[in-house]
Formats: C-alpha cells, sequence, structure tokens
C-alpha cells in the first residue's frame, strides 16, 4: 500500500521579515491572522502600466479605511537602497521587504515573476489566488479587489484607528467620501432564485 502526502503550498510568510513605513517590523503572525488577501508588488521606480498602481493606491487605502482584510507587500527591485525607499515613500501605507532581503528573488524565481509591475494575489497560506494582479485591476478596478476575497474575510474585521502602531498615521491616497458603502459585500440569494 502506497499512501499519498497531499501538496502543501510552501509558507514563506512563516519566516519572512516585513516591515511597515517607519521600518518597524510587521509579525508575520499578525499578518496571517489579520489578511484574508495578501499581495505581493514587484515593482521598481517609474514603472506603471497605464496608471493603474496610481489608482491602486487609492483603492488601497480606501479599502483599507473600510476595514477590508487585504495587505500589500512591496518587494523592490530597484538597484540601490537609496531608488527603494524613494520608491517606497510614495507608495501607499503598505508594508515592505528590505532592501537587500533575498526573499524578493526567491519569490520572484518561485513565482515566475519575469517583468514589473506585477501584483501576485494570495491567500495568507501563500497559495495563489490570481497571477495577474494588475490585469485584474484595470479590467475590474476596486471591484478586483472584492473579487478576491474569500467568504470568510467578514470575519477578519479590525478597526484601522486602533492600529496606528502598525500603519502610522499617514494615509497619502485616502479617499472617504461616501465610498465605504461600495466596498461592502452584499448578497441577495431571493432576487435570483426562481421556484419551478
Amino acid at each position: 500500500m502506497s499512501s499519498t502526502i497531499p501538496f502543501q503550498t510552501y509558507d514563506w510568510l512563516k519566516s519572512a521579515s516585513v516591515y511597515n513605513k517607519r521600518f518597524a517590523n510587521i509579525p508575520s503572525k499578525w499578518i496571517k491572522e489579520n489578511t484574508d488577501v495578501l499581495l505581493l508588488l514587484f515593482n521598481s521606480k517609474g514603472a506603471d502600466k497605464d496608471s493603474v498602481l496610481k489608482k491602486f493606491f487609492h483603492i488601497y487605502e480606501t479599502v483599507k479605511h473600510s476595514n477590508i482584510p487585504i495587505e500589500v507587500i512591496y518587494a523592490s527591485v530597484e538597484e540601490t537602497e537609496k531608488e527603494m525607499r524613494a520608491s517606497y515613500e510614495n507608495q501607499a501605507n503598505w508594508f515592505t521587504f528590505k532592501f537587500d532581503d533575498a526573499l524578493v528573488l526567491d519569490l520572484m524565481y518561485m513565482y515566475e515573476i519575469t517583468s514589473v509591475p506585477h501584483i501576485l494575489v494570495l491567500k495568507p497560506d501563500c497559495t495563489v489566488i490570481s497571477h495577474h494582479g494588475i490585469i485584474d485591476l484595470e479590467q475590474y478596478g476596486k471591484n478586483a479587489v472584492i473579487s478576491w476575497l474569500s467568504t470568510a474575510a467578514s470575519t477578519k474585521q479590525r478597526a484601522l484607528n486602533k492600529e496606528i502602531d502598525i500603519y502610522g498615521p499617514k494615509w497619502n491616497y485616502l479617499k472617504t467620501s461616501g465610498e465605504k458603502k461600495e466596498y461592502q459585500r452584499k448578497f441577495n440569494f431571493t432576487q435570483n432564485f426562481k421556484r419551478s
């Protein structure tokens, strides 16, 4: 008798070193417990296909304000640390790997990232949801974020104003004028259900 060993995704996040805008370490355990969707943004300064990333800066900070459990980790492919810091400074209030983190190259190889900008959409256990986050954003805009969420996403609600130690107070791209309702997931099963 032979037994089959189930395939398990390599959980690189468990041992990753992730930092916020102040370069304070964010525990991977915190990310796993508070995140439903994890995006890896592979990019370098000036690379932004049709300004989709600039639009995503606004989408991300707005959905964070609406308590959507999504996190982004910037994986820089810059030539120097100075370029990496300058690029990261102008991005939304999300997380990053340090400039010289060898994990970035490992992830590029593992997930077959060959060009930038590139957004890889993952579950917190590092299972791939979408290999084409940029294309998803181009086609669906802010609705791409909703399509990436699991049905259990509502169980990971948290108050952003209580997490100032994690994010800090600076939200450069936040739009709060009446957009919160647009990001709430609504289900109506009676509308499409017909009895025969």
